[in-house]
């Protein structure tokens, strides 16, 4: 299931089962990708406008926001680290999760999470 096929509704299961996951994984999130005057948001290999461009994000995709071992959100500075998969969404038990890309995105350019 791709987040095309049900947005909505994939996104409520994935948080429904990180809740019950863990209370760890409880902070893990999806959020939707805010729009820009140039229609898209950067995920960049570092935490810096500077940092090499790994793919344009383009309003309302969605993130999986990265989290360490105790449950926080990866930041550095204004920064957050997130998975990214080209305007799909996968939750962790389908093989296509492990496909995301791993990268960084200004803090502002995250909307809201579920």
């Amino acid at each position: 299931m791709t987040c095309r096929a049900s947005k909505a509704t994939l996104a409520t299961a994935f948080c429904a089962m990180m809740m019950a996951a863990s209370p760890a994984m409880a902070i893990n999130a999806v959020c939707e990708v805010l729009p820009t005057p140039d229609g898209f948001a950067a995920l960049r290999a570092g935490p810096s406008a500077d940092a090499r461009l790994i793919a344009r994000m383009k309003s309302g995709h969605s993130v999986h926001l990265r989290a360490r071992n105790q449950g926080e959100v990866i930041r550095s500075g204004s920064w957050t680290q997130v998975i990214y998969w080209n305007g799909e969404l996968y939750i962790p038990s389908q093989p296509e999760f492990r496909t995301g890309r791993i990268g960084w995105v200004a803090q502002r350019l995250i909307g809201d999470c579920g």
